[in-house]
């Protein structure tokens, strides 16, 4: 496939995976929160790795983003490595571009 007939989106290619341990810190009271200084784009789980799904703090039902189908090839080979490679459960999509 030539590249002009490419459906690539420029926001998903700065994205970085990194863990669940990355993202999620401890207040004082002990409950885990998100950080507040990344913007997270989503997460895939497991279990459902053919979908981006949102962070959702209230535990309940995650909403889907993004069909992973569409993210670029470094980002799947990233989420394919730290899920199978480093047997974690859950892998999140963060931004890195500095706004």
């Amino acid at each position: 496939m030539s590249r002009p007939f490419r459906e690539k989106n420029k926001d998903l290619v700065k994205l970085e995976v990194v863990a669940a341990d990355k993202v999620w810190t401890k207040n004082k009271s002990g409950k885990s929160v998100l950080r507040k200084d990344i913007e997270i784009f989503g997460r895939v789980d497991k279990g459902t790795s053919a979908f981006v799904t949102t962070t959702n703090l209230s535990g309940g039902n995650h909403k889907v983003i993004e069909d992973t189908c569409r993210l670029p090839k470094r980002v799947k080979n990233d989420i394919v490595k730290l899920l199978k490679s480093n047997n974690r459960k859950v892998a999140y999509l963060i931004r890195t571009d500095k706004k």
